[in-house]
């Protein structure tokens, strides 16, 4: 794992750094947020109560009627009518485009406006050199422009408006920093756009407190929307509480007037009759018949009181009935004959018309429930309606008997004398009127008290509040987020390097990977100059980190065989430096003043030419089939001791010219000619004509580099020894990044000549 820090750490800071500036893009292009707040309480005092010991009937203890209404698009609607927003102005980024609301460089005051289609469409507006504004629009696909002066009156074609400017300066930087538009509002879908962002929320039931939140990108909007709604519930609330209490005293004052003049006319009647037949005491005549007739003239009162309530009920029930209407009936039931009946019934339709209210905040008149609802409401409206002809036509049923019993008992009067029956029925028709009128002045006084103690007292607990801080985005939160984001993706990619982690990087890797015969020679530094080619580079700089390298290399060869004369160099594949170690360790022992001989065996990717600079003519291959010399394929390089005879030409039979006998006597006469002949063998891993060649060598070494070779390579190293191909084998680590270590200045993993001496000791002495 700390193979994978060392070489990927960088990778987590990149995703990091990457993610912060996603979260700034994201916070340069998001709109802020930011909203108002405003807390209010419904209180209600009811003097009534306690001086008369009744229930005001207007008294509602559930606040979810108010909180409903608080959320309605009428509401609403009314709210936004009172801030006078018939104009909004905005600012047309390069991306986002922002609503100027008390924030504009200029100011629209709207006189007319004649064609109602021009709402919600933009008016672009220009400053031009000479102090004058371009107004400009496209309606009904013809487009339209207008060059006027400011602070002026623009009239149009389509409207008239006062366009109003402070500071002529500052409108043209705003003009060139953002395209401006203004648009005529339509206040309804001005609602509908606006009242999304309304949130109405119960603080304590039982305190009757209701919060009042709005959401926007303008603080100053959020504040005023926040301030009417509240506004105008006030005022709609004690406008409906107050034409409700008007239309029950007015109904009963028409009753009172009513049977005042029927009392009026009754005392006079009885009056006249007394003077006219100067009868003064007839009460102590009939009175068994009186008593009756009392009785059934105080159920006819009660009969025809209930069918006044009735017609009061019919007259409430219209095709569109007014929820408040509705739910003041139901106090009027209380008492009556046919209370079990009715009482449900209209509080089922009151609890319809408040679901229809409820439906009317969030959908149109479109709407398949709200259609439904209508049509139950209807449908329970005149179920109603029924319900009370027929209480009526049993009431009135009721009466026709009772005015046939006290029909019947008048004709019992007859058989008394004219004038005591005649004023009997006087006195019966006036004590009537009398007990009606008293009945309906006692509820007058009585309502009329209970109202004017009742008053609603909603007040305001918390002001909204002007908030300059936006509650979104939160810009350490975010970049919070962000980094914590790319720290688990920089670590994700770390864990997913690790689990598919297939390469070998250091000599403990192979350590672990490889058979315990192998030997490890030593590790070469990685070069930090880049070439296309392996080149011989020991020679240049002799004091190089990559020469005491390869002295290091040819000092650990003296321990494994110090009279090896025929050295072979091989690896898994192309590419991880079979023929840079070739050339150098080469070059390194001619150093050490061996006559080196270096010999480019890979005929089919030949590479020794290209690092040493010269043709490839001619070659081993040429040799192997004798269309050459020896003498003339060795060629010089600029070390002294080294020589070297490239591959040839690429013949199509590789495998066999390597193996043939011909090479082999080609070897035995350059090792009667050289201390050292080191062959740069064919990869093994690709093709099998060097195992052979290995096999022979006095010394084979096979090649890994770091950050290049994978770990199933020494599966073939694994190989070659399972079937006995070869019996020992050394190994160089290529590629390796060089720092200080413990043992002094080391390669990779700081060990030098003491370790490998010790290495090779156990080595031998184990074999």
């Amino acid at each position: 794992m700390s193979v994978i820090l060392r070489r990927y750490w960088w990778w987590v800071l990149l995703l990091v750094g990457l993610f912060m500036s996603i979260a700034f893009f994201y916070l340069r292009y998001t709109k802020p947020v930011y909203d108002s707040s405003m807390i209010i309480q419904l209180a209600e005092k009811d003097q009534g109560k306690e001086l008369l010991e009744i229930d005001n009937v207007s008294k509602n203890d559930d606040i979810s009627t108010e909180i409903e209404l608080l959320r309605s698009q009428l509401l609403f609607e009314m709210a936004i009518s009172k801030m006078n927003m018939n104009v909004s102005i905005f600012a047309e980024g390069k991306i986002l485009t922002e609503e100027k609301y008390h924030q504009s460089t200029f100011t629209i005051l709207p006189y007319a406006l004649r064609d109602s289609s021009l709402c919600d469409v933009p008016i672009w507006v220009e400053t031009t050199e000479n102090g004058k504004v371009k107004l400009f629009y496209t309606l009904n696909n013809q487009n339209y422009s207008n060059i006027s002066d400011v602070n002026k009156t623009i009239r149009t074609k389509h409207f008239d408006i006062a366009f109003k400017v402070q500071n002529w300066d500052i409108l043209k930087q705003d003009d060139a920093a953002n395209k401006l538009y203004f648009t005529f509002n339509n206040q309804k879908s001005l609602a509908s756009r606006l009242i999304a962002n309304l949130e109405v929320n119960p603080v304590d039931v039982n305190a009757k407190t209701i919060e009042l939140r709005y959401n926007g990108n303008n603080p100053d909007l959020c504040k005023d929307i926040i301030q009417s709604v509240a506004t105008t519930f006030f005022s709609y609330d004690e406008e409906m509480k107050r034409k409700s209490a008007d239309n029950i005293l007015t109904f009963i004052q028409l009753q009172l007037d009513s049977i005042s003049g029927e009392l009026k006319d009754s005392k006079d009647s009885l009056t006249d009759f007394q003077r006219n037949t100067g009868l003064t005491d007839p009460e102590n005549t009939g009175g068994s018949l009186a008593d009756n007739m009392s009785k059934f003239q105080d159920m006819l009162f009660d009969l025809e009181n209930e069918l006044a309530t009735l017609k009061m009920v019919n007259s409430k029930l219209r095709s569109e009935p007014n929820r408040l209407d509705i739910y003041r009936l139901i106090p009027e039931m209380l008492g009556k004959s046919f209370e079990m009946s009715l009482t449900k019934q209209i509080t089922d339709l009151n609890t319809s018309l408040e679901r229809k209210e409820e439906l009317l905040t969030n959908v149109t008149e479109n709407n398949s429930e709200l259609k439904n609802l209508n049509s139950r409401i209807q449908s329970k409206i005149q179920s109603i309606r029924r319900s009370v002809e027929v209480i009526q036509e049993r009431i009135r049923a009721q009466i026709n008997v009772i005015n046939a019993k006290i029909g019947s008992i008048e004709g019992e009067y007859l058989k008394l004398p004219q004038k005591k029956m005649e004023y009997n029925r006087l006195k019966s028709l006036q004590d009537l009127n009398e007990k009606y009128y008293t009945l309906l002045t006692e509820k007058k006084v009585m309502y009329s008290i209970s109202n004017a103690g009742y008053t609603s007292s909603n007040r305001v607990l918390n002001e909204a509040s002007l908030n300059p801080v936006p509650v979104s985005p939160n810009r350490r939160m975010v970049y919070a987020g962000f980094v914590f984001v790319g720290f688990i993706f920089g670590f994700a990619f770390l864990f997913f390097r690790y689990i598919t982690y297939n390469e070998i990087n250091t000599v403990e890797d192979l350590k672990q990977l490889l058979p315990d015969k192998i030997t490890i020679l030593g590790n070469i530094p990685q070069l930090k100059e880049n070439s296309e080619f392996s080149q011989l580079m020991v020679h240049t700089n002799p004091k190089s980190i990559l020469a005491e390298s390869m002295r290091n290399i040819r000092t650990n060869l003296s321990f494994v065989n110090a009279n090896a004369q025929v050295i072979a160099i091989s690896s898994s594949i192309s590419g991880e430096g079979k023929t840079f170690v070739a050339l150098n360790l080469a070059g390194i022992i001619a150093l050490s003043g061996k006559k080196t001989i270096v010999i480019d065996l890979d005929l089919r990717k030949p590479k020794v030419h290209l690092g040493l600079n010269v043709p490839n003519e001619r070659g081993i291959s040429n040799l192997i089939i004798k269309q050459a010399k020896l003498e003339d394929c060795i060629r010089h390089s600029e070390i002294e001791n080294l020589h070297f005879i490239s591959a040839g030409p690429i013949p199509p039979n590789p495998s066999e010219l390597i193996l043939s006998d011909s090479f082999f006597e080609i070897l035995d006469m350059l090792k009667s000619q050289y201390d050292v002949v080191i062959i740069d063998n064919p990869p093994v891993g690709l093709v099998t004509d060097g195992v052979q060649i290995l096999a022979k060598a006095d010394v084979p070494i096979y090649i890994f580099k770091a950050h290049y070779s994978k770990r199933i390579f020494a599966g073939r190293v694994r190989e070659l020894f399972d079937m006995n191909q070869i019996s020992h084998l050394n190994i160089i680590l290529n590629g390796t990044k060089a720092f200080k270590g413990k043992y002094g200045y080391g390669y990779g993993y700081g060990y030098g000549y003491g370790y490998y001496e010790e290495e090779i000791k156990k080595k031998k002495k184990n074999n």
